[in-house]
């Protein structure tokens, strides 16, 4: 049952314009310090497990923002949750490059984790804008938007930070507040939200918080949801995290040269992410995301286990790049929104939140545990995002439906 009607495509554009900004802005506190990496361990004299944990701490935090917002997004609608997610992360993110102790630091993290956390709102409503024959695409597109701004930052970090310091890149958060305005001025309301909410209406019922709620409604697909979620945003953060820190202080190459290696890497992933979602579009999820996925868990049993010269470590950390995060708009976030209709779909993201959210918090922390915190053998801790990707593999090949080119189903029957 559903009378939404297909939204025109100048408006279309303008929500993928939208949620794709808001996809470069969320994160991008944890990418400069990422990029940052060996210049806080330096200065507050701590060792990397500690910044891993202190990562982690505000992952804790954030699950405060993930939940809430996507709890907003069902009871009060996806418009009013994006605009509190945009400007509490235009106020909270700025605030990091004021830290003067790791204490500070770490709490300053954690404040602006709640607002950066909530990055699955977008997801949410452009799966409800754009139209089914290219969902899978456009949503790969907007999550190419991470790699991209890894991109940027990388470039901006290396003439930033020698010129002005690590804390110089949280400062150019404060624009996403231009994206708040755009959004306050011009976004709608979802028609899927408007139809839920009707229903809900006719029904006489009200939308309670209830996290166990996709187990009550649809427990095979919560189920299938929280593992897909739980390998995802295990991997790339457990690895991303520590990209740079691998780079300088195991290849042995300067910081600067670090993040143009990186800006170049992440600039194909993006490429990748459209690749993966064209051909998923085109051929289905069951097959796009394991050949992705695999070939990336191929590349990271090359870079852990076999021995190569600087020059061989720039092409295979390109393949790596390309392969482990081109899958991640066909999969992860795009996918498990796409199981569940939308009279619950932001309750399911909430759910998850807590439970995902909190199951994955420690994934910056393993991989310098697993290398036990020798930095120049820190590519050892990737043992952990790869068997999270070939995990990826396995599910979609095996276990996970095929929801590509098929209409979201908007009411709960």
């Amino acid at each position: 049952m559903t009378n939404k009607q297909a939204a025109s495509p100048g408006y279309v554009a303008f929500v993928i314009g939208l949620t794709f900004m808001c996809n470069v802005f969320l994160g991008e506190e944890t990418r400069a310090v990422s990029l940052s990496t060996p210049l806080i361990l330096k200065e507050f004299g701590i060792t990397a497990s500690q910044l891993g944990f202190a990562q982690t701490v505000a992952n804790w935090v954030g699950l405060i923002g993930w939940g809430g917002s996507l709890l907003i997004a069902d009871g009060l609608g996806r418009k009013p949750a994006f605009l509190t997610v945009l400007l509490g992360f235009s106020i909270t993110a700025p605030l990091i490059g004021f830290a003067g102790s790791f204490s500070q630091l770490t709490i300053l993290l954690s404040l602006a984790a709640v607002f950066r956390n909530t990055g699955t709102i977008n997801y949410v409503i452009l799966a409800e804008t754009a139209p089914p024959a290219i969902r899978a695409f456009i949503l790969s597109f907007l999550n190419s938007a991470v790699v991209l701004a890894y991109m940027i930052s990388a470039l901006l970090a290396g003439v930033i930070i020698p010129a002005w310091g690590w804390r110089a890149m949280f400062f150019i958060d404060a624009s996403c507040v231009l994206v708040f305005l755009a959004a306050w001025l011009w976004m709608r309301e979802t028609d899927a939200f408007r139809n839920a909410s009707a229903h809900r209406e006719r029904q006489g019922k009200r939308q309670r918080p209830d996290l166990l709620l996709p187990w009550k409604a649809y427990p095979g697909r919560a189920t299938l949801g929280f593992f897909i979620m739980v390998v995802y945003l295990g991997a790339y953060p457990s690895f991303s995290t520590w990209q740079t820190a691998w780079l300088v202080n195991e290849v042995k190459i300067p910081f600067a040269q670090s993040t143009n290696w990186i800006a170049i890497w992440l600039g194909a992933s993006a490429i990748a992410y459209w690749l993966c979602g064209w051909l998923a579009n085109q051929f289905g999820k069951k097959r796009a995301i394991p050949l992705f996925a695999g070939l990336g868990g191929c590349f990271f049993i090359a870079i852990i286990f076999g021995t190569w010269t600087t020059n061989e470590i720039f092409w295979l950390g390109l393949g790596l790049n390309f392969f482990v995060t081109g899958h991640y708009g066909a999969g992860s976030y795009a996918y498990v929104n796409e199981l569940f209709p939308a009279q619950i779909r932001g309750s399911v993201q909430a759910s998850f939140a807590v439970f995902v959210g909190f199951t994955v918090s420690f994934a910056p922390t393993i991989p310098p545990l697993i290398a036990q915190n020798h930095l120049d053998h820190i590519s050892l801790g990737f043992l952990f995002p790869m068997v999270l990707t070939f995990a990826a593999a396995a599910i979609f090949l095996f276990v996970a439906p095929e929801t590509a080119r098929q209409p979201l189903e908007d009411i709960v029957r």
